[in-house]
């Protein structure tokens, strides 16, 4: 295993030199050859290797010599004699992590973690993420140092005041930074810890026993409460752990005597902690692991390489920016594999050098990095090196000339092993697809590219969120693995919609070095499906397609019913002030609530949540579609946002930007949450109600209803909005229990003819489609390219 050097404060190196403090602030100011400081959590701080190399380079004068030590002696050899050394060793052993448990006991620690009591010692918003440092802190703590983990849990002070809940907070702080220096984590714990406000000394004992049970497999958890609650940028998004374990999988699937795993944009440790696994799954030794790492953000590299630690590796870590090839101080050191998720917006500094050898495979264009990072990894491999490296769509076809260019001569000169295109929605907070670029440092004799499209696979674990299963990534590498063997590679594995191909530099050629697998492989939506399913398919199309049919005909008999038995009645042309009708405002009908703050939405929100938050994209047509982004869990929608929720009959209308026409919630919608930007118009029943849903809905829903609304709309910045108040002074014409329900009811039979209609036509293209799947299939596995190059070969 490469050993990290353990990181010393000035205090340290005194005590390991045997001077006082102030001798090291000389030697700092004096000598140029002292270490550089690391600057980190608000303190400077050394490695250890070059401490000693300073030590061992300085003769201790005569008069300082203490008992024992003969002239001669460095104040190197006086640090190895000396009570700091030993423990400095023990700092660099890595205790193990504590003991197995099964998946569902640590996702109930977890969930138990990020519970009511991660409330009471976040104090507010702005502390989440010290919160989730905390956890990992407290995990690592236990594994490197268990007797300081397990000093932290004794016997509560008397007076269990927030000022001490504070102060064991600092030791848990001190104790996590000075584990953490010793296998050269940064540090910084301790700053990160002084945001949180806990009230109870309890609460505090209670997070430093459960984080002492998690482990390595416990940490994926704890990055994605990270990621959640940070509000990272694309640039910084951790990597599902289905795409590291593949990535992994697909570089490190042998047993190798020794390797040096490198990520040059490390985020939280993710992809080298997936290598280390592989490699263990492997039968391989992780001590043959040289693990390295550079990141361009403090505290993701800090739960990096706490990540690490929890998998029984010290991995030489450093800081580092965003575009490497710009700052030639970085980390230069070949590796063996390198796995790589690097920054995809193009703020990442632009290449400044274009000076001949800089760039190899051609000058990436102004404004992307994207080719850049790949001559950086190619750059990077040792002899026989290979990569595996994130990329974004728009990199396998662009028009730009340049990227061409370098697309061609990574094929040409076969450095281009597989793309791999990936379904949509697998990050966290962006839906943009992405494909897996393998890389290789020896050219390949056959100039061969495979293309794997991925593209259909996964599931859906949220309405914005899709995994790859196991049986996904095992698909995906079982094809890359048959190819590299010469293998059948050209269909997938049963039960899977995987399909790949391999195709000569020739071919890439005569589509202009486009790298987009859907060039090269027909996914079409019949793959992988027999004339049976194709027609089971066209028959299920075709029962929903009869369905819509016959509501969206019920619907036009309920229109003509109401046209030729009704006269039509429009509340704007009756006679307001009569007998019959009256003039009444919207506020002493309904009560009117306005939507929660966002931050409040925002702190409730979950990607496992199952109850759906109402957004103004969701009134359409004058009901509540289903929500299809944000969600919070039950248990929050109870606590923290029962005020909010919504109920059958309760009418909705946008209040801040465009307004539009208003929607009617139905029974089955109850307990949904009102969104940050809406209005909840709920007619009173304290005296008895007045008001009919159905005939308020026909009222809000008029054009000059809505300009009435927009006209008293304030705009304190180009948005407007209107308050709960405002809306309350609208005068509504209110008729008779009876004409409201003849009014609402004939509304609503139009609503219903607009819906089904629309209904009808969604269904009508689905079944088309199923039908053309159906008739062409023989057509569409004629034309599938690589066919004609088998049977040609064969």
């Amino acid at each position: 295993m490469n050993t990290a050097d353990p990181l010393l404060t000035g205090a340290d190196v005194a005590r390991l030199a045997g001077v006082r403090r102030p001798a090291v602030n000389n030697w700092q100011r004096r000598h140029p050859d002292f270490p550089a400081a690391i600057h980190s959590g608000g303190m400077e701080s050394f490695p250890l290797s070059q401490v000693m190399a300073f030590l061992d380079g300085r003769v201790i004068r005569p008069r300082f010599l203490a008992d024992g030590e003969q002239h001669g002696t460095t104040y190197g050899d006086r640090a190895r004699r000396s009570p700091e050394a030993a423990g400095l060793r023990r700092y660099q052993a890595v205790a193990s992590a504590p003991g197995t448990r099964k998946a569902q006991d640590s996702g109930r620690t977890v969930a138990e973690l990020m519970g009511p009591v991660a409330e009471r010692i976040q104090g507010d918003a702005g502390a989440r993420t010290d919160y989730v440092t905390l956890i990992a802190s407290v995990a690592v703590l236990r594994a490197c140092r268990p007797a300081r983990w397990s000093g932290l849990l004794r016997a509560a002070p008397p007076r269990q005041s927030p000022d001490e809940a504070r102060r064991l907070l600092r030791r848990v702080g001190d104790a996590a930074d000075d584990a953490l220096r010793g296998v050269g984590i940064l540090p910084g714990v301790g700053r990160s810890l002084d945001r949180l406000r806990p009230s109870s000394y309890a609460d505090v004992q209670q997070v430093i026993r459960l984080a002492g049970e998690l482990g390595a497999d416990d940490f994926p958890l704890l990055l994605e409460h990270f990621e959640e609650q940070a509000g990272l940028k694309s640039g910084e998004f951790f990597t599902p752990r289905a795409v590291t374990r593949m990535m992994a999988e697909l570089l490190v699937c042998e047993e190798d005597e020794r390797l040096t795993i490198c990520d040059p944009y490390l985020r939280g440790g993710e992809l080298l902690a997936a290598a280390v696994e592989s490699v263990r799954d492997t039968g391989g030794s992780t001590p043959s692991l040289t693990v390295r790492g550079t990141g361009s953000h403090e505290d993701t590299l800090r739960l990096a390489g706490m990540h690490l630690q929890l998998h029984g590796v010290q991995a030489r870590l450093e800081k580092g920016g965003a575009a490497p090839w710009n700052e030639p101080d970085q980390l230069s050191a070949t590796a063996d594999r390198i796995l790589l998720n690097p920054p995809f917006s193009a703020d990442a500094s632009a290449p400044r050098d274009s000076s001949p050898g800089q760039w190899p495979y051609g000058q990436p264009p102004p404004g992307s990095g994207h080719f850049a990072w790949v001559q950086h990894v190619l750059g990077r491999l040792g002899p026989r090196g290979r990569a595996a490296m994130l990329m974004p769509n728009n990199a396998l076809s662009s028009a730009s000339g340049q990227e061409r260019d370098i697309r061609r001569n990574l094929v040409e000169q076969g450095r281009l092993e597989c793309v791999i295109a990936l379904p949509a929605k697998l990050f966290r907070g962006t839906t943009i697809p992405v494909s897996v670029w393998l890389l290789r440092k020896e050219p390949s004799p056959s100039r061969q590219v495979l293309f794997v499209d991925a593209r259909r696979m996964g599931v859906m674990k949220s309405r914005t969120r899709r995994v790859l299963t196991e049986e996904d990534t095992s698909a995906i590498v079982q094809s890359v693995g048959a190819w590299h063997t010469d293998e059948v590679y050209s269909h997938p594995p049963p039960g899977t919609a995987v399909l790949s191909t391999a195709v000569e530099a020739a071919e890439v050629r005569e589509r202009d070095y486009s790298l987009n697998p859907a060039d090269y492989v027909v996914q079409a939506a019949s793959a992988g499906r027999d004339a049976d399913e194709l027609e089971a398919e066209y028959e299920r199309r075709e029962l929903m397609l009869r369905r819509a049919q016959h509501l969206m005909l019920e619907a036009d008999r309920q229109v003509a019913n109401v046209q030729r038995k009704q006269a039509f009645v429009h509340p704007v042309n009756s006679a307001v002030g009569s007998n019959q009708w009256e003039e009444r405002p919207l506020g002493e009908l309904c009560d009117i609530q306005a939507g929660p703050s966002p931050s409040l939405i925002k702190r409730a929100r979950s990607e496992d949540g199952d109850v759906p938050v109402v957004q103004p994209k969701h009134l359409r047509d004058r009901r509540v579609v289903a929500p299809d982004q944000v969600m919070v869990l039950h248990e929050h929608a109870e606590r923290l946002l029962r005020a909010y929720r919504v109920a059958g009959g309760d009418i909705l209308c946008v209040r801040t930007g465009t307004t539009g026409p208003s929607a009617l919630v139905e029974p089955a919608q109850h307990g949904w949450i009102l969104g940050s930007n809406l209005l909840r118009i709920r007619p009173s029943e304290h005296q008895g109600q007045e008001a009919l849903p159905e005939y308020l809905l026909a009222f809000l829903s008029l054009p000059a209803v809505e300009e009435w609304i927009r006209a008293r709309s304030t705009a304190t910045t180009s948005i407007g909005s209107i308050s709960a108040a405002a809306l309350g002074r609208l005068p509504v014409p209110l008729p008779t229990w009876d004409e409201q329900v003849r009014i609402g009811g004939q509304f609503r039979a139009y609503d219903q003819q607009i819906v089904t209609h629309r209904e009808f036509a969604e269904a009508a293209e689905h079944s088309r489609t199923a039908l053309a799947e159906c008739v062409l299939q023989r057509a569409a596995s004629v034309v599938q390219p690589g066919t004609a190059r088998k049977e040609q070969g064969d």
